[in-house]
């Protein structure tokens, strides 16, 4: 039998580290298993084969990817940055040269030769890699092998990127075989045809050894900890894969959760639980029945592997565990549906499909020849064996899963998970998102992530803020689900907010939420309201946090001296009826005066009668209808009824120079035009509302105080730098839509357009 590897030591001598070659699975001293390394195959190296010039003089040895204790390095530091390998052009013809072909296969499959008119060069440098003793710090590690980190880039200088056009920070390092050191540690394992399930079952144990109760414990999104879904759940079910049939969950049991994409598969021709089929499918052996197996998604079946080979009995999956056509009002689905966020938080593991666009793609690896991706291994010298070491989010770009809103919700409950992408499996879990089967850490030395983590810090909007902008930008086949799909995280932002989210929008923030902007066209969705991100396929971004603070503590503060107007909600609209979005517990207007809608006093800011607030009583006629606003406690009909200041300017082609700031924006720059000519504002708006209303006088309406950047001393609340906020409305009969957001220097409402600035009763859809 080959040896077994060594323990690693925390003293050595590095005279004495000689090549290893495969070994048997051993144990470390904490009992984690340590499998063994898979013989290099003698056809590495292929006939012909020659370092060319340029990579001779580069003297790789297999010593120099390691970091010596005599070396003293105690952190990262990059040397030799500037080895140029030469013209990508060039590269490519010498085929013959196994480091160059291990060069192009890092950079990614989508390396330009020229860009923008410039031929691309490649350089390269040397970068170390090792342990993570604080994962609240993941870019500061301890050095202990050494990788190289070739980057493409014009010629001249001049990075350049876009999606799919590379990998992510490659790195290239030493095969684990031929390392002159006790420790394998961080270096390339070969991969096998098929996954070695016996590994990923160590990587639990070192879960759940090395990280103790840090990924045992409630994900962070979970208000409490659930180790029971029926509970709370009354319909809750799972499958059982030692009896291949669907059961009723039993107490407290350990399951897996699928989480997959769908797809564009007919779901007739799938088996799914009915109502008329429930009763049929308990009966041991009805998943493996002739006339159901075939009509089970591959993904599906494949998990059901996943999960036995993991020692797991009880497997969650949406079509089979819920019942699909009890879906009315009270009904299994939409407890289901509600309690989500309980379901993936409660599951011992969450598999996830990243790998393929419909439910039949499967799980790369599971089976023999099955994963779909070769991996990049070159032998340079005998002994010598250097390989592409890809990281799992190369593969994210382009991947369908991560492209959908359902799927996103299930990942941010998940407290471990084993991801399926790149040809293999990565064990992710709330320490470390790195163990992979082509990588060596079982290791005591790479321990990484057993530090406890810091307190969380619950006065942070960007939390909040940061879910939205994800989740906005995802796509959802069915407009209904569009807070469906979230409904967990509605739950979270509830608890951490101490709000209910309007229509997607925080009520205690209203405000300041509205103010959220798109840096790319967007494309209405018109079953919601325009003027919440939930009303426009695309990304939305609500930065807050980027031009006044993080604090919520602050911007609940902030906000009741920057704003004026009392937000109400039209119940119905065939109702005269109207409440308000939300209101202070404290909430008085008398005796000390009028309150504005965050409690505190009204200021006197406009030269003219802004006393009416309350909303005039109406019907509306032929005004759609918007989705359900599920999850809020006392929905209304999306439609906003509020007074406020209406003024009108001109919008055409800006003027003004831009600063630039922060990621690009695809949109028109417009400039806003006073009553003298002059530009006193921009609103970014899209190219094709812009070419059909250039030069035209448009209606405004002011929503609040706020600022465009945040102030450089600081001092976010000292008075310079704070504007008017305005939305760009257009009028649809009775009500008005969003168009965009602007903002004017407060002193410049004087520049309104005849008849200047008027306070106004607005219905806003």
């Amino acid at each position: 039998m080959p040896r077994s590897p060594p323990i690693i030591h925390e003293e050595y001598d590095s005279d004495d580290w000689e090549s290893e070659s495969d070994g048997e699975r051993s144990q470390d001293a904490t009992g984690i298993a340590i499998p063994q390394l898979l013989p290099v195959p003698a056809t590495l190296a292929k006939p012909g084969d020659s370092l060319c010039d340029t990579c001779k003089s580069l003297n790789l040895s297999a010593k120099r990817f390691v970091v010596f204790p005599s070396d003293n390095l105690k952190a990262n530091k990059p040397d030799d940055p500037n080895m140029h390998l030469g013209l990508v052009v060039d590269i490519r013809r010498k085929s013959h040269c196994p480091f160059c072909r291990l060069v192009l296969r890092a950079l990614g499959p989508n390396l330009p030769t020229m860009v923008d008119g410039k031929p691309v060069e490649v350089t390269m440098s040397w970068n170390t890699e090792g342990p993570i003793p604080d994962p609240n710090q993941p870019w500061h590690h301890i050095p202990q092998i050494r990788v190289l980190r070739p980057y493409a880039q014009k010629k001249g200088g001049g990075y350049f990127g876009g999606p799919n056009m590379l990998n992510m920070f490659p790195e290239i390092t030493l095969l684990a075989n031929d390392a002159p050191t006790p420790s394998k540690t961080f270096f390339l394992r070969l991969l096998n045809n098929q996954i070695d399930f016996a590994m990923v079952r160590n990587w639990l144990t070192m879960c759940e050894t090395w990280h103790g109760g840090h990924c045992t414990s409630k994900a962070d999104m979970l208000d409490k900890d659930l180790s029971d879904p029926a509970t709370e759940i009354p319909s809750f079910r799972v499958i059982d894969v030692v009896d291949n049939c669907i059961i009723p969950a039993p107490n407290k049991c350990k399951y897996a959760v699928l989480s997959y994409v769908w797809g564009k598969i007919d779901p007739s021709t799938i088996l799914r639980n009915l109502k008329n089929v429930v009763n049929e499918l308990e009966k041991p052996g009805a998943l493996v029945s002739e006339e159901n197996y075939d009509r089970i998604p591959i993904t599906i079946r494949d998990a059901m592997w996943v999960t036995r080979e993991l020692g797991l009995r009880y497997l969650w999956v949406d079509s089979l565990c819920i019942v699909q056509d009890d879906s009315e009002q009270g009904g299994s689905k939409m407890q289901a549906i509600a309690k989500m966020g309980l379901v993936y938080g409660a599951a011992y593991i969450t598999i996830i499909a990243g790998t393929g666009t419909d439910a039949n793609a499967g799980l790369p690896g599971v089976h023999a020849d099955s994963r779909g991706v070769d991996q990049a291994v070159e032998e340079l010298l005998p002994g010598l064996r250097l390989g592409f070491k890809p990281k799992w989010q190369d593969h994210i770009p382009g991947a369908t899963y991560f492209t959908r809103a359902w799927t996103f919700q299930e990942q941010q409950f998940s407290r471990r998970s084993l991801v399926f992408i790149g040809g293999q499996v990565v064990f992710r879990c709330m320490q470390t998102d790195q163990w992979r089967e082509d990588v060596v850490f079982e290791e005591r030395r790479s321990r990484y992530g057993s530090t406890a983590r810091s307190a969380r810090d619950t006065d942070d909007i960007g939390k909040y803020e940061g879910l939205l902008q994800s989740y906005s930008g995802l796509s959802i086949t069915f407009e209904s689900d569009i807070y469906h799909a979230f409904a967990g995280m509605i739950r979270f932002i509830q608890r951490e907010l101490k709000a209910n989210l309007v229509h997607g929008l925080a009520d205690a923030y209203f405000d300041w939420s509205l103010l959220w902007t798109a840096l790319a066209p967007q494309e209405r969705r018109n079953w919601a309201p325009s003027w919440s991100w939930s009303g426009w396929k695309g990304q939305s971004w609500p930065h807050m946090w980027d031009w006044y603070s993080r604090s919520i503590a602050r911007i609940r503060k902030a906000q009741r001296k920057r704003t004026w107007i009392i937000w109400y909600q039209r119940k119905a609209h065939d109702s005269e009826e109207y409440v308000r979005v939300w209101g202070p517990k404290k909430f008085s207007s008398a005796p000390s005066g009028p309150r504005n809608f965050y409690g505190a006093h009204v200021q006197d800011r406009f030269p003219f009668d802004c006393t009416q607030t309350l909303p005039t009583r109406r019907r509306l006629v032929a005004a759609p209808a918007y989705i359900e606003d599920t999850y809020n406690p006392a929905p209304g009909s999306g439609f906003l009824q509020f007074w406020t200041v209406s003024v009108t300017f001109k919008v055409g082609k800006s003027v003004s120079k831009e600063t630039k700031r922060g990621p690009e924006n695809t949109h028109i720059r417009a400039g806003i035009f006073g009553r003298d000519g002059r530009e006193v504002g921009i609103a970014f708006v899209h190219p094709d509302w812009f070419k059909a209303n250039i030069s035209k006088s448009h209606e405004f309406i002011l929503l609040c105080e706020g600022r465009d950047v945040r102030a450089d001393n600081g001092r976010m609340d000292d008075e310079p730098g704070w504007k008017y906020k305005m939305m760009l409305i257009e009028w649809h009969g009775e009500w008005a839509e969003r168009v965009s957001l602007g903002s004017i220097e407060k002193h410049d409402l004087t520049q309104a357009l005849a008849p200047g600035p008027v306070w106004k009763e607005i219905i806003l859809g």
